[in-house]
């Protein structure tokens, strides 16, 4: 090819080029153009699915397109992510994440099927609740009396969870990590029978999502402990965070909330990421927006994609070590 062959060529692609970048640039400004597609991996009507619904809904009428849902239930949620893998970084195709399928999910496999590189963090969106309960009969009305309990009678405590690896088993593995306390873990195929066993009083105590547990601690049919977080929660008055009332046991700080949080992508261009932080604080902040998350459980907490960097590297510390502790895995 001659020199001056390849210098038309050359000369071609650089103008192509320059033309396409103020046409990116444009439709990144321009975004959303279309409908944007939300990925939940998990069905409809759980707990992910409801705050991702509310969420959208509250997008579509800050940035004028529908954001759609689209439920790709399985494997507790590693399907949808993975997938994310696959889709275009174009800001189109989004991902409501949560503490099982970016942190812990990747941990309880030897070979992991995804890594926080694979990802692009948005905003985070709440905190979830969780609050430790036990059978209205059950010798202890503390988490600290548990513990003691416990200790005096090391392996003859059982605690049920909803399943190997779910955060309702992790965060007794961590309790029991930073107690020194021995309880056995009685697992179920979900949260809901576990917690049937436990208001009949099978099993004595177990973590529960507030969601699902609140409204049978308002009936008296379990008695709350400790709520897994740093602050107490509205819709249960007068129940203290693990942390305070366990301070002197080592749970000071004990905080092992679930959280839901929005990703997109490897590579989503950070004007698309900004539009969507600024989209995002601005629904979180709205009284019904509030209202809905606090009826199942939960609290808006808006970070941006930095924080919620940072947010996620300090939960995959605390969890590796409930893991760590409990031998847990899937594979």
């Amino acid at each position: 090819m001659s020199l001056d062959r390849r210098n038309f060529i050359f000369t071609a692609v650089a103008s192509a080029a320059a033309a396409a970048a103020p046409s990116l640039a444009m439709a990144q400004q321009d975004y959303p153009a279309r409908p944007v597609r939300v990925v939940v991996g998990f069905p409809a009507g759980g707990g992910t699915d409801v705050f991702a619904r509310v969420v959208a809904q509250g997008l579509a009428l800050v940035l004028g397109q529908p954001f759609v849902i689209d439920n790709k239930a399985g494997a507790g949620g590693i399907v949808a992510s993975q997938g994310m893998q696959q889709a275009a970084a174009d800001g189109y195709t989004l991902l409501l994440g949560s503490t099982s399928t970016q942190v812990i999910a990747p941990l309880l496999y030897s070979r992991r099927p995804y890594s926080t590189a694979d990802f692009t963090p948005v905003a985070h969106l709440a905190s979830v609740g969780i609050v430790l309960v036990a059978h209205p009969g059950a010798p202890f009305n503390s988490v600290a009396e548990m513990v003691a309990y416990a200790k005096a009678r090391p392996g003859q405590l059982n605690y049920a969870s909803g399943g190997n690896g779910v955060t309702n088993h992790l965060a007794m593995e961590l309790l029991k990590a930073r107690t020194g306390s021995f309880l056995v873990h009685i697992p179920y195929r979900g949260s809901a029978p576990a917690l049937t066993d436990v208001m009949a009083g099978q099993v004595p105590v177990m973590f529960d999502s507030i969601a699902s547990s609140g409204p049978q601690v308002r009936a008296g049919k379990v008695k709350a402990l400790g709520i897994a977080g740093l602050t107490r929660i509205d819709v249960l008055p007068g129940v203290p965070t693990i942390s305070e009332s366990g301070a002197g046991i080592g749970l000071k700080d004990f905080d092992t909330p679930g959280w839901v949080a929005m990703y997109g992508p490897k590579g989503l261009p950070p004007a698309v990421v900004a539009r969507l932080q600024a989209a995002v604080a601005q629904v979180l902040a709205t009284p019904d927006v509030s209202q809905r998350f606090n009826a199942a459980g939960a609290t808006p907490r808006y970070m941006d994609a930095a924080t919620l960097n940072n947010y996620e590297q300090a939960e995959t510390r605390k969890w590796a070590e409930a893991i760590t502790y409990s031998g847990a895995k899937l594979d």
